[in-house]
């Protein structure tokens, strides 16, 4: 590898770690809290964030191998970008099927400040390393590291709505706002991971 594409492979990889963290240890938290208020949003959010941290797993494994090995990089790359569409689509669906349960049944999800704060500190954090990703992932270039970019900025995303959903079930009662944040949630995980895979086919 040149001086250049090291450099930026260790990018890569200490933003991947950072990841691994913050959304390793927030949606772990977020899916208690979630678990415990009965609140499919921020599920949706906490599982997301989990997805991010476990493909950001995949993205060290890749780069690390790219240090070993420069000519399986092609290889590792398609492994992980076929892990995170997968994982996409599994998440979509278990949150789709947990906002449906949730309208249909009328159930009301528990206030709770914890998944406030949760949702407010990552809205805050998280956009700034998703950016960093995709400008990593526009120089290497890594289809796996843009898609794991998109995963992070979609998590702040969802940490906006679910706050909204939340503060507008507290403030106003409004309880179906939490499972039709639910429902934005999976439907914006399931088209982006039929983008990626789409993109990965005619590639």
């Amino acid at each position: 590898m040149t001086n250049s594409r090291t450099s930026l492979v260790s990018r890569a990889l200490r933003l991947s770690y950072i990841t691994i963290g913050l959304n390793g240890l927030g949606g772990a938290f977020a899916v208690v809290l979630a678990v415990i208020a009965s609140s499919p949003a921020t599920a949706g959010f906490g599982l997301n964030a989990l997805l991010d941290s476990f493909a950001s797993i995949v993205l060290v494994w890749r780069f690390r191998r790219e240090q070993v090995d420069p000519d399986a990089a092609e290889h590792v790359e398609r492994r992980a970008q076929r892990f995170i569409v997968v994982a996409m689509f599994g998440v979509a669906v278990y949150v789709l099927v947990g906002a449906v349960r949730a309208l249909s049944q009328g159930s009301h999800a528990k206030e709770s400040l914890f998944a406030v704060l949760l949702a407010g500190l990552s809205l805050l954090v998280l956009p700034w390393l998703g950016r960093a990703k995709l400008l990593v992932a526009a120089a290497l270039p890594s289809s796996a590291l843009r898609g794991d970019a998109v995963l992070t900025i979609a998590a702040a995303v969802l940490a906006g709505i679910t706050l909204a959903a939340l503060l507008l079930n507290s403030g106003f009662g409004w309880w179906w706002a939490d499972p039709m944040a639910a429902l934005v949630i999976a439907l914006a995980l399931a088209v982006e991971a039929l983008r990626v895979a789409i993109r990965h086919a005619i590639g």
